[in-house]
């Protein structure tokens, strides 16, 4: 097999990263302590140290040192059904994975204060195997993304509050594709900030909103391969020798705007709700450099993401309180030919319940469940023509103690 033909279909398979990166990177459930409510309340709900992840400005509701520790795992279920032929399928592809996040607010005067988060941005582990008609493009992954996420806040009165804060990630990448003989292992280090104000409107009502910029990962690192036989349109190409060099791919993680509201509706009873964006549509292409010398741009049609929740809280004792939500986001990608087993992308659906204990003075609890349904999304790419079934289950609970 010619060398430039080679580098072509390995650099092509290394594009299914972006797809990892487009559905896996941004999973909300794992840094923004909201998932009992479905999201909803995510900009506006200040009761713990979580708050200095979720909006900064609303650490001027924390008045002592507060810690808030989080425990979870995710399970996630990908399934691929091909349509030409079944034994080309690959179901149960997704696995179960622990994960925690730390968050940390200090005040510093009577208006000011300072918090730290450390949290899992998102990531996934999946195994199809190398039986599937993917095979080419992908056996298996492994994607993790952490945040370090430093920020202040500052109390301008009564009833309006700002913070904001810088956003540290470190993302790590491996990938197994050509029927297992290549692999790569790629990590990133990017910068980015966010930003939030909080509005008091009288004691029943409250509304948060956020930003976090655009952050750009350039993924480096090796790709290596083993010799090895394939089947390429027709002809058999035999005794590919080992190889190894550097690899690199740009992927964005789009800015994102969320605008919450709390309202104190009766003396037990409380509702949340969210309106979120992601800018999914800056991601124009995707650039993939294999040894420096081959280089591919493929074109991209992401679509900006929208997402509404709404949850309800109601508190049952002096010391239990249940809550639940509902929440949908927006496809970012609907031309099946663009799909990646990766990660492929639909719109998702949100179905949430939690409770919140008062253990004691000091220590509050926040256990929660919730299943996303990330549909069925189609693909029709040049070895896949089927449809996926996807869903993810994240059970969790946050420990949250002040001193």
């Amino acid at each position: 097999m010619n060398k430039p033909l080679y580098l072509s279909l390995l650099a092509a398979s290394v594009c299914c990263t972006l797809q990892v990166n487009a559905a896996g990177t941004l999973v909300s459930e794992m840094s923004q302590m909201s998932v009992s409510t479905a999201g909803a309340g995510g900009a506006v709900v200040a009761e713990n140290a979580s708050v200095a992840y979720s909006n900064p400005a609303g650490m001027s509701y924390i008045d002592q040192p507060a810690l808030s520790v989080n425990l979870a795992a995710m399970a996630l279920d990908i399934n691929y059904y091909d349509h030409t032929d079944a034994n080309q399928s690959a179901e149960d592809a997704g696995g179960y994975q622990p994960y925690g996040s730390l968050y940390y607010v200090h005040p510093v005067s009577e208006k000011v204060r300072f918090g730290m988060s450390l949290s899992a941005q998102g990531g996934s582990a999946l195994d199809y195997g190398t039986e599937y008609a993917g095979n080419m493009e992908l056996n298996d992954l492994r994607l993790s993304v952490l945040q370090l996420n430093p920020s202040f806040s500052y109390q301008i009165d009564s009833r309006w509050s700002v913070g904001g804060g810088l956003q540290i990630d470190y993302a790590t990448y491996e990938q197994n594709l050509l029927v297992d003989h290549a692999h790569l292992e790629t990590d990133s280090w990017t910068l980015g900030y966010n930003l939030g104000v909080m509005w008091q409107v009288d004691k029943d009502n409250r509304f948060g909103l956020t930003y976090r910029s655009q952050m750009d990962h350039d993924l480096t690192g090796e790709v290596n391969t083993d010799p090895f036989s394939i089947h390429i349109a027709g002809p058999l190409y035999k005794d590919i020798p080992a190889m190894s060099g550097q690899a690199g791919v740009n992927v964005l993680n789009p800015r994102q705007v969320e605008l919450s509201g709390l309202h104190q509706l009766n003396q037990p009873l409380s509702l949340v709700w969210s309106l979120g964006f992601e800018q999914w549509s800056e991601n124009k292409a995707t650039h993939v450099e294999v040894n420096g010398s081959n280089v591919s741009q493929i074109p991209r049609s992401f679509e900006d993401v929208w997402s509404a929740a709404v949850g309800a809280r109601y508190q049952l004792t002096p010391k239990l309180r249940v809550e639940g939500g509902l929440g949908y986001a927006s496809s970012p990608l609907s031309d099946p030919r663009l799909q990646s087993p990766d990660l492929p992308v639909d719109s998702q659906q949100r179905y949430s319940l939690g409770m919140s204990y008062q253990w004691s003075e000091q220590i509050n609890l926040n256990g929660y469940y919730s299943f996303v349904d990330y549909g069925n999304p189609e693909i029709s790419t040049s070895s896949m023509s089927g449809h996926f079934d996807n869903s993810n289950q994240f059970f969790g609970l946050l420990i949250n103690m002040t001193f």
